[in-house]
């Protein structure tokens, strides 16, 4: 091959190399340059807060209804034991306990509910401390009307009148204050009642629930 050819062929082969880069060049401009990824500024005088995954919802454990029965149970006293729950009415001065108790011997007594001292009378409603009045058609004339109380009641002997056949009860009492809740110590051997401090109770309404406790000694 000539030189005058050599060259030729070259000067082709330059010129397309030449149009290639061109047009190179030219796609490239067309392609926009990326951007780099916008920087969160904290709020003044915070900073930003990081979300948090959602935690998946988990239903309240269920407790066994032994469980809830011990924990709704009063946490007493060790030396304390249940020996009977009753009910005490208001409109009863006195209610039997079915109990006999010793002299000297200890138990706790505990009061809850309400009762009223005139039924219809909202006003004339009181717990087991009673209304904060006193009369003398009280048991217990120094303590509140219409709290809860209780009483020993001892039989010495029994009389029949021979004309009437009418019966008569020679008995020893003694009554004591409860209120919402008491520890006592029998002051005499005989029959434990409870009730409420009023003598005239036939108008009353409501009741008291009563817990009662024999005191251990260890």
């Amino acid at each position: 091959m000539s030189k005058r050819r050599q060259f030729r062929v070259l000067s082709n082969r330059a010129g397309m190399l030449l149009l290639l880069t061109v047009v190179l060049a030219g796609f490239l401009s067309c392609i926009p340059a990326s951007r780099p990824a916008p920087v969160l500024e904290p709020p003044p005088g915070g900073e930003v807060e990081t979300p948090t995954e959602p935690q998946p919802f988990m239903p309240p454990e269920k407790k066994p209804e032994a469980a809830k029965a011990a924990e709704s149970e009063e946490v007493l006293p060790a030396d304390l034991e249940l020996v009977k729950k009753m009910v005490v009415f208001g409109s009863s001065t006195w209610t039997d306990t079915g109990l006999d108790v010793e002299e000297g011997q200890q138990i706790f007594v505990k009061g809850t509910g309400g009762i009223s001292l005139q039924r219809g009378n909202p006003t004339a409603f009181c717990g087991p401390e009673g209304k904060n009045l006193q009369t003398a058609q009280q048991p217990l004339p120094d303590k509140n009307i219409g709290a809860l109380v209780g009483r020993v009641v001892r039989l010495i002997s029994v009389s029949i009148d021979p004309a009437t056949k009418k019966e008569t009860r020679n008995e020893l009492i003694e009554v004591f204050y409860i209120g919402s809740e008491s520890r006592v110590l029998i002051p005499i051997r005989g029959r434990l009642f409870l009730g409420i401090n009023e003598n005239i109770a036939g108008d009353n309404s409501g009741e008291f629930k009563a817990s009662i406790f024999r005191v251990k000694e260890f």
